[in-house]
This record gives C-alpha cells, sequence and structure tokens, in this order.
C-alpha cells in the first residue's frame, strides 16, 4: 500500500511540476526506484532490486492487464527476481496524458496508453485512426511488426518515451439500442458516441451517423436514457462497462484495429544497464505475443456470451456490407492524405497484401 501510495503521490507530482522529493530512492529493503537508477549502478549497487512502475487506464483482467502482468512475471524470472514490475490498472496513476507526461519527466516507468492520448505527442500515429485500414488481424500485425510499425513507435523517442512494442485492444466494432446496422445506410442519423479523436470523429459524419464525442465515464447513463443511439469500442469495454446491458445489437463493423503502444521512459531507459535493457525488450516480446491471443480469445468468448444471453444480437457483415462502410469513409482518406502521408497509407496496404 505504501509503494503504491508513493507512485501515485509521484504521479501527481508531476503534473503540478513538484518534483522535489518524489525522485526515485534506494529503500532500506535494498530497492531503487526508476528515478534513481544511475547513482545505484554507480555505487556498483549491480545486484541491488530494480522496481519500475507501469500503468494502464483499463480494468484489471482484461488483455492489457493480463498482459502487463505476464511481462512482470517474465521480467522477474529472466532477471532472477532482480527486476521487479509494479503494474497498476484502472487509471490508478491518472489518465493517459498524466502518465505520459510522468514518462518524459521518469517519475514513471511505463505506460500502455490508448493511442488516441500519443496522438497529441506524434501526428505519425495518426494514420492507424484511420476507418478500415486494416483486412485482418493477420494484416493489422504483420503492418505493426515490420519495419514501417517499428519506426513509429523509434520516432516516439523524440517526444521522452521509448516505444518498445506494439499490443492491441482487438477490433472496435459499433453497438445500437434499437436499429440493426447492415450497410453504411443504416447508420443515417444515429447518435454514436466515439472518442474525441479527429479522424473517428470525421469517419463516423462521413458515414452518416452524427459523432458524439463524450467522456467514457459517461456513456453508460447516456446510452440508458436514449441521449445516444450508439458507441464504438473494443469487446472488452463493452462487457466490462455493461454496454451490452442497454444495447441490443453489437454489430462487428471492425472499422478499427485498436493498436496499443507499450511506452518506456526515455529518461529511465538511459539509466538501464544494457543487459537489462534486452532483458525487458525479450520479456515484452514474449508478453506480445501473449496479449494479442489473450486479445482473439476474449473478444471471441465474450461475443459468443452475447449470443447466449438472447439479450444482445451479434450481427456479421457480409463482405458486400462491409465494402459500403469502406467506399463511404475514402473522403476521410482524402482530407487527412496530406497530413499523414498518402506514401504511408499506400505503403500500410502493400504490407497486407
Amino acid at each position: 500500500m505504501m509503494r503504491k501510495w508513493l507512485a501515485v503521490m509521484c504521479a501527481a507530482a508531476v503534473t503540478t511540476g513538484m518534483l522535489a522529493g518524489c525522485g526515485g530512492t534506494t529503500s532500506s529493503t535494498g530497492e531503487t526506484r526508476g528515478g534513481d537508477l544511475q547513482t545505484a549502478q554507480t555505487e556498483g549497487s549491480k545486484d541491488a532490486e530494480i522496481v519500475l512502475t507501469l500503468g494502464h487506464v483499463v480494468q484489471d483482467d482484461t488483455p492489457i492487464d493480463l498482459g502487463a502482468k505476464e511481462f512482470a512475471r517474465l521480467v522477474s524470472e529472466k532477471s532472477q527476481g532482480r527486476i521487479k514490475v509494479e503494474v497498476y490498472s484502472n487509471s490508478s496513476l491518472g489518465d493517459n496524458r498524466v502518465m505520459l507526461e510522468a514518462l518524459q519527466l521518469g517519475s514513471q516507468d511505463m505506460v500502455m496508453p490508448a493511442l488516441a492520448a500519443v496522438g497529441g505527442f506524434s501526428d505519425e500515429t495518426m494514420i492507424f485512426d484511420l476507418p478500415f485500414l486494416f483486412k485482418s488481424t493477420e494484416g493489422a500485425e504483420k503492418v505493426l511488426d515490420s519495419e514501417f510499425g517499428r519506426s513509429i513507435l523509434d520516432n516516439l523517442e523524440e517526444s521522452g518515451f521509448i516505444g518498445l512494442e506494439w499490443w492491441t485492444q482487438g477490433w472496435r466494432v459499433l453497438t445500437t439500442s434499437d436499429k440493426e446496422v447492415h450497410t453504411v445506410k443504416d447508420m443515417n442519423g444515429l447518435k454514436i458516441r466515439t472518442m474525441d479523436n479527429e479522424v473517428h470523429i470525421a469517419a463516423f459524419n462521413q458515414m452518416g451517423a452524427s459523432a458524439v464525442p463524450m467522456a467514457f465515464s459517461e456513456v453508460f447513463t447516456s446510452l440508458q436514457q436514449g441521449i445516444l443511439d450508439g458507441q464504438e469500442n473494443p469487446y472488452s469495454n463493452i462487457k466490462l462497462s455493461g454496454f451490452n446491458e442497454v444495447q441490443k445489437y453489437v454489430i462487428n463493423t471492425n472499422h478499427i484495429y485498436d493498436p496499443v503502444p507499450v511506452l518506456f521512459s526515455k529518461v529511465t531507459w538511459e539509466k538501464l544497464s544494457q543487459e537489462d535493457q534486452n532483458i525487458i525488450r525479450e520479456a515484452i516480446g514474449e508478453a506480445k505475443i501473449f496479449e494479442r491471443e489473450e486479445t482473439v480469445r476474449q473478444d471471441q468468448a465474450i461475443a459468443e456470451e452475447f449470443k447466449a444471453s438472447g439479450k444482445t444480437a451479434v450481427i456479421d457483415l457480409t463482405e458486400e456490407e462491409r465494402n459500403t462502410f469502406v467506399e463511404a469513409v475514402q473522403p476521410v482518406y482524402e482530407k487527412y492524405a496530406d497530413k499523414i502521408g498518402q506514401e504511408n497509407i499506400d505503403k500500410v496496404l502493400e504490407i497486407q497484401q
């Protein structure tokens, strides 16, 4: 409890600029917080336990959370207990923006943020906000694991982040209260909650819906009261937030494959030994495979649960039906081609072939 309190206080201090007293220290137990690694190593304390803080905003037992815990286990195993990763779920260290700023200053060591939040630090991630960019899970993973995907992670170093890997929240799908959706014409006039993301908003407006950016915490009540006609999210968020209780239909639009970058503080990274950096990279790569497989498993299980409940219908679109959406959003590609780079869009499509 004391460690958690300290981590939370450090994150809070970052947002107000009060860093004095919250830097990493070596405790009486021999633990070295991320912020004081350089001091510990220069004093010859190679065997001191290193404690790294990892935060994310999603709930416990989601694929991201389970993947983070698997990563922590692997790091401990590979370092023979010398490196410990403390996982803080459910925004306990702050929202995405707070944690990203804490990473820049080195008072937090790792974060797995929503990609939209990273867009505030780099325009290059915007390409993954384009709807219907990916044709399949295999195609998405092929792009993310390619040199192109790696280059986007590497370029985040300019903002103070070491991009380690791409994890995922899976496919974002649509839910509606009263109306079945099979083609883009069925979207006409529907009030759909989206994230406060300019590409997402433009895409849903282009589909004929009325995009309503809204805080996630307000979505359930707005759906329940009929203020919204629907929303879009990955399956795990739909279930854990209870949206299926106030939504009659889940439509597998699969309009966005939701990549999640695993980011490390550059401040802390540069204080780690090469050996420890290698341990972390190896562990995060193995945990990536676990996390992606868990995402697929949970998505399939939740979909089957919805079908079996008799309360929520799950609609699979035919290729012809899905193509009506793809064609409708082409003006969004044209609008953002200059900002994202048409050559980058072409590259992503080429890699999937």
